[in-house]
């Protein structure tokens, strides 16, 4: 199995926004443990709209996790299989799981506006 973690809010406590794509806050509480766990059952990727290599780099020195990303120009991975170490994409890649924050369970259109008008 394959699960994609997000990275925002998940990851990284994010709790000023956005603020131009600096990664300033400390991780969320339990990430460390949380996807320590996940990586000896399943392979896992983490994907953002940041740099992944800022994101790849602050996820080695914050958790101490083996992590990769995508390089510019290098040829995109369709799939991620590996246990050992994270990849950090911009990519949403085929997963079993989307872990996220923000996410909207899709049931149908009618339910969807339902809940985005109720926000």
């Amino acid at each position: 199995m394959t699960i994609a973690v997000d990275f925002d809010g998940v990851i990284h406590a994010y709790s000023k926004g956005w603020q131009n794509g600096t990664i300033y806050d400390a991780p969320m509480p339990g990430a460390l443990d949380g996807l320590n766990e996940l990586m000896k059952r399943d392979a896992v990727f983490i994907h953002t709209s940041r740099d992944p290599q800022a994101v790849a780099l602050w996820i080695v020195e914050k958790l101490g996790i083996t992590a990769t990303w995508e390089m510019e120009g290098a040829r995109p991975h369709e799939f991620w299989n590996d246990r050992g170490r994270v990849l950090v994409t911009n990519r949403k890649l085929p997963a079993t799981v989307y872990i996220d924050d923000r996410g909207l369970r899709f049931e149908s259109w009618e339910q969807t506006m339902a809940v985005l008008d109720a926000s």
